[in-house]
């Protein structure tokens, strides 16, 4: 009895040694550091994960006549209107869309490339300011604002283009060191923000598609089921491909 016990340790000590030898040779030549990229070094097969929500920018309205009063009640000084050069000239319909200040205190920021200067509360815009939006987005990681690239049925597509942006910046460090510039846009690297414009409250919850499917008929299991539904979107896998696998 007392051998078979003897025996038993002195294998379960082999084994031990063998263990230890295995992982002495996967940390040594086996790279680990694909695995850092979040969306896996595959493009084909990405995994789940939810971004932040952005930051909804709703500037509050100023009243230029007020910022006079209160420079002239703080500094004792009155702001003085802007002395226009010919070729600086702004028209007398430009307003300041934040505080409504005149032309007479609106700069022409960047010549003849359409930028303005509000004078009073420091204002850049143009004419398709963001003030005329009804809603503007900003990346929640630098703060930029996000711009509309594409529309869909049901959503709408922002995107940070901000090339200083940390999320950018750090899914650039992630990215395979031997990957091709041309194949840079199968990974997410910029942030994006899907808007739906689809009203979910006037949804009919209780109505089916057309070609719904009833799985009280089902001969397989829940388990089964997941598997083959991840074969056939995250794998882009036909339905034929999808069975015989």
């Amino acid at each position: 009895m007392n051998s078979i016990i003897t025996y038993l340790i002195l294998y379960n000590q082999y084994l031990l040694k063998q263990i230890y030898q295995l992982l002495l040779f996967i940390a040594k030549y086996i790279p680990l550091k694909q695995w850092v990229f979040n969306d896996s070094h595959s493009p084909e097969y990405q995994k789940f994960k939810v971004d932040k929500l952005p930051k909804i920018f709703n500037p509050d309205p100023l009243d230029y006549q007020f910022l006079l009063a209160y420079y002239k009640h703080k500094y004792d000084k009155d702001i003085k209107p802007i002395k226009h050069r010919s070729q600086n000239t702004v028209f007398e319909s430009t307003k300041c869309p934040r505080c409504g200040a005149p032309h007479v205190y609106i700069y022409k920021n960047n010549g003849s490339k359409g930028q303005n200067l509000c004078k009073i509360c420091n204002q850049r815009f143009n004419d398709t300011n963001k003030y005329n939006r009804q809603l503007s987005l900003r990346c929640p990681y630098c703060n930029h604002f996000l711009s509309p690239k594409k529309n869909r049925k049901h959503f709408r597509i922002h995107k940070c283009i901000n090339a200083n942006c940390s999320y950018y910046q750090q899914n650039l460090k992630r990215l395979p060191k031997n990957l091709k510039s041309t194949d840079k846009h199968k990974y997410k690297l910029h942030y994006i923000y899907r808007e739906f414009t689809i009203n979910f409250f006037k949804m009919d919850l209780h109505a089916l598609p057309s070609r719904a499917l009833n799985f009280s008929f089902k001969k397989f299991n829940g388990h089964i089921m997941g598997l083959c539904l991840t074969y056939h979107v995250n794998l882009k896998l036909s339905t034929r491909q999808t069975a015989h696998a």
